[in-house]
């Protein structure tokens, strides 16, 4: 009776995991999705921007929108990793496991 409830256990266990790494891949995959798209914007304001640079028109409104999206793709990025348990240096944006205390890449040490 002791190696049905022990392998009930481990199957249970397993079936958890699964549904956490099934999650985590949705997750990642909706944000990677997010990304494309703010990506796709950025993209556009450049262009409205250069377009505006061209013909000597205030860029000062388009230059703003550009830091907010910029901000956004950041903010995306960090929830990206942290729905793959990752987190990302604040230094070379590196992607990393959430226990590093520091960056394998370029040595920065976290809080």
């Amino acid at each position: 009776m002791e190696k049905n409830e022990d392998l009930g256990t481990r199957l249970e266990n397993a079936g958890k995991r699964f549904f956490r790494k099934t999650k985590e891949f949705a997750d990642a995959t909706k944000l990677s999705i997010k990304l494309k798209e703010y990506e796709l914007d950025l993209d556009n304001l450049y262009q409205i921007a250069g377009k505006a640079a061209y013909y000597g028109e205030d860029t000062k409104e388009i230059f703003t929108r550009i830091t907010d999206k910029l901000e956004q793709i950041e903010e995306v990025k960090v929830d990206i990793a942290d729905a793959k348990g990752l987190k990302i240096c604040g230094n070379c944006k590196a992607e990393m496991p959430k226990e590093a205390v520091a960056c394998m890449k370029c040595g920065e040490k976290f809080e």
